[in-house]
């Protein structure tokens, strides 16, 4: 069952919902809330006051909202042609994935680049371009890439939570980036080429290239940095 309100085109001051329950799709727009339980698609960029997913939504385009909830699987990419699959999750485009508050209970691919104010994520996630936020939790269960990632206070763990185990069994709770940066930066389970902050802690399960810190630097006996460098002494 499907309840869509696809004639409004730009009307910014009236803003219809839609909701999606089963299996839908929709074209994409402006909305208000935006609501799906089951699988969804949507064929365009969607821009909407609030995005609440249980299930899987695969959006072809970006995905701008205030407050995204996500309990399952949310997909953000380009509609390729048939048999190129591999080929574009490995692609970085311009896409994009824009909130104030975001919460993800599962998975979160993006191709592109993903800016939210504050981000809680417990499971795993890949996102080709940059992952910014002014705070941002992630609680990692399975394997989980970034190209970068960038904010005030950034924690990366390893999650224990009951909910998602044995979903990803037999794969390693990595998350693995080419940047991290930020002012308060804790790690677990993490392989980075660079990391730079002010504070930083290097939990166990890491594997850092180089890390460049100001005020303090902390790492666990059961991680590796290749090279150390206090920039407050610059």
């Amino acid at each position: 069952m499907i309840d869509l309100n696809n004639h409004f085109a730009g009307s910014l001051d009236k803003k219809h919902d839609i909701s999606i329950i089963g299996d839908g799709s929709s074209s994409g727009g402006v909305y208000g809330k935006v609501k799906v339980v089951g699988d969804s698609s949507f064929n365009d960029n969607l821009f909407c006051d609030q995005f609440k997913c249980t299930g899987t939504s695969v959006i072809y385009g970006s995905l701008e909202s205030t407050d995204i909830k996500i309990t399952g699987t949310l997909t953000l990419k380009e509609r390729s042609a048939v048999g190129s699959d591999e080929q574009e999750d490995n692609h970085a485009s311009n896409l994009y994935a824009k909130a104030e508050h975001m919460k993800v209970v599962g998975e979160l691919h993006v191709s592109g680049d993903c800016q939210v104010e504050n981000m809680k994520l417990n499971g795993r996630f890949t996102i080709t371009g940059m992952l910014s936020a002014e705070s941002m939790t992630l609680k990692i269960m399975g394997p989980s890439e970034v190209k970068e990632m960038g904010g005030s206070i950034i924690s990366v763990k390893n999650s224990r939570g009951k909910l998602l185990e044995g979903l990803f069994t037999g794969n390693k709770s990595i998350l693995k980036a080419d940047l991290i940066e930020g002012d308060e930066i804790e790690l677990e389970n993490t392989e980075a080429e660079v990391v730079r902050g002010d504070k930083i802690k290097i939990g166990p399960g890491c594997r850092i290239g180089t890390v460049e810190y100001r005020s303090s630097l902390q790492i666990h006996p059961q991680s590796e940095v290749l090279v150390q460098s206090n920039r407050s002494l610059d």
